[in-house]
């Protein structure tokens, strides 16, 4: 698998959101990303900066991204994920639009550092598209318009890293239901749940107290996964808006697994869904799987 984990600075923030990304792709032994992505800089946009006639120093000067990737990288090397390599600029290749660190393979899985300016999510989907990446891993964006257009036009899984607390023990709560998306939420929370030796709640959510055909069969297929594959877990019917039981069930120590929405877009964008909605209220990190 690919992981793509996106930062643009050094903050408490940007550590959680490696920490997190770290100890799920060691899960997957996927391969991981870094991407930075910043303001576009003037000197590059008008073609005054060649990259082979800059020295390290300069690049410095030029760009604080590579700074960022730097820790970025010190803090890969120091959980392993690339102990016999050096971050050199020298190394730095520039390729369809975007800078590269060209980095040894020398581990199972392959570490990348990209370093990318423009638009946030202009430049994710470029990187996505490039990468065939199976999960993008980023901050919990402020704004909740941002959140709906990264899980509406980002075409891939999203983890939504809010308020995450590396010293917390998590638990998951998979939220099922049946949309064509759910059956693979419930097999990659197998996957973190063991990473994170976390317990899943199983929940399955209706806005009555019947439960229709679809829903219960999606609730008893995820019961007989969780169990063949022998996770603890809960299971729960509950009644309500589905969006603020989850918000309620997960509070701040959960992870919330969940299917991406399929349907028509323009309603998406227009009135959102259930899946970009707990993303912009839950207080806890969200995955939205593809």
């Amino acid at each position: 698998m690919k992981f793509l984990i996106a930062i643009k600075n050094t903050n408490d923030k940007s550590k959680n959101i490696l920490e997190i990304g770290c100890k799920i792709a060691e899960g997957f032994s996927a391969d991981l990303t870094i991407c930075y992505i910043g303001k576009q800089s003037r000197a590059l946009i008008e073609g005054d900066v060649n990259l082979a006639r800059l020295s390290m120093a300069e690049w410095n000067i030029y760009h604080p991204g590579l700074e960022v990737l730097e820790w970025a990288f010190n803090i890969l090397k120091e959980k392993g994920f690339s102990p016999e390599t050096e971050f050199n600029m020298e190394n730095l290749v520039e390729e369809n639009g975007r800078i590269r660190m060209v980095l040894p393979k020398t581990t199972d899985y392959q570490i990348r550092l990209v370093l990318r300016e423009g638009e946030l999510l202009t430049e994710l989907n470029k990187e996505v598209k490039q990468g065939a990446f199976d999960i993008a891993i980023i901050g919990s964006p402020t704004r909740k318009r941002m959140t709906q257009k990264i899980a509406q036009f980002l075409n891939t899984s999203i983890f939504f890293v809010k308020n995450f607390n590396p010293s917390w023990d998590y638990k998951i709560l998979l939220c099922v239901d049946d949309s064509r998306a759910t059956k693979r939420a419930v097999i990659l929370s197998t996957r973190i749940s063991k990473q994170f030796s976390a317990e899943i709640i199983s929940v399955t959510v209706s806005k009555t107290s019947f439960f229709g055909k679809g829903y219960r069969n999606a609730h008893i297929w995820a019961e007989r996964y969780l169990k063949r594959v022998n996770i603890p877990f809960d299971s729960k019917l509950l009644s309500g808006n589905p969006v603020d039981v989850f918000v309620k069930e997960a509070g701040e120590n959960h992870i919330i697994i969940m299917g991406k929405a399929k349907g028509n877009e323009i309603i998406k964008f227009v009135f959102g869904s259930k899946p970009i909605h707990t993303a912009q209220q839950a207080n806890c990190p969200v995955l939205l799987v593809n």
